[in-house]
């Protein structure tokens, strides 16, 4: 009763709850740069009239009423706030979705690489698309990398918008949908299992993103991809880097 209280309390509070409350001032971590996550379970940074056209794409009110209460208390409990959002990266080897060449996360080192997860059904994701599209031509390919990783479908079969697309049952399935997804980017789209093994082992936040810095360390985590933090903590690193890496701040 008292999980339930909480979940209905959150469903209920008013969207001027959603703030951009993010602390961008970086730190000194262990081994270097480090920047304050952003883990909050809302969408911070999304204005009112943005999350009500996300609203009107999916229902989640179509699901069985005690299923869903029970799975979203579940999914709370375990993952939101960065309760189960790694501090460190976990390695991967995934095919990009258009040209089949398998990436490995671990054989990019000496490299910035900032990516979020995403799926067909997913909302907020697809419209981070645009925002992280004006961010590739901005950095060196040499120096900085971006992309996607294809996960979960966040909504799958959900309203006339999502009908074809209901949970894949094959790979084959899978990266069809990740095929029509990367038609909405210009982003490498990697694409995760069937068992979503990657998107597990980070934390299973269906648009959470993620910065690596060149010696492999992870130096961001954030819960929903917003584009702006992410340029923000990469001109942040390209800038003291060429500075010679000055002294920071200890962690807050």
């Amino acid at each position: 009763m008292r999980n339930l209280f909480f979940l209905l309390t959150l469903l209920a509070l008013p969207l001027s709850a959603q703030v951009q409350n993010w602390d961008p001032e970086p730190y000194r971590g262990p081994g270097g740069i480090r920047f304050n996550d952003d883990l909050d379970f809302y969408l911070n940074g999304y204005t009112k009239p943005e999350i009500q056209a996300m609203r009107k794409q999916v229902s989640m009110w179509r699901m069985n009423f005690d299923k869903m209460i029970k799975a979203t208390v579940r999914d709370i409990q375990a993952y939101s706030e960065g309760a189960n959002v790694p501090d460190h990266p976990y390695d991967f080897t995934l095919p990009d979705v258009r040209t089949g060449k398998p990436y490995h996360l671990g054989g990019h080192g000496g490299k910035l690489r900032a990516f979020m997860f995403g799926s067909i059904t997913n909302p907020p994701a697809r419209a981070q698309l645009p925002f992280w599209d004006a961010l590739l031509p901005r950095y060196d390919t040499a120096k900085v990398e971006l992309f996607v990783i294809y996960g979960k479908e966040l909504h799958p079969a959900d309203k006339k918008r999502y009908k074809a697309y209901p949970v894949p049952k094959a790979m084959e399935q899978k990266r069809k949908y990740a095929a029509e997804f990367a038609a909405l980017t210009k982003l490498p789209v990697l694409v995760d299992g069937l068992d979503n093994n990657v998107l597990n082992a980070y934390g299973r936040v269906p648009n959470g993103a993620y910065v690596i810095d060149e010696e492999g360390r992870m130096i961001f985590r954030g819960t929903w991809a917003d584009s702006r933090k992410i340029e923000q903590i990469l001109d942040t690193v390209l800038k003291w880097e060429a500075e010679g890496r000055p002294k920071l701040r200890a962690k807050p």
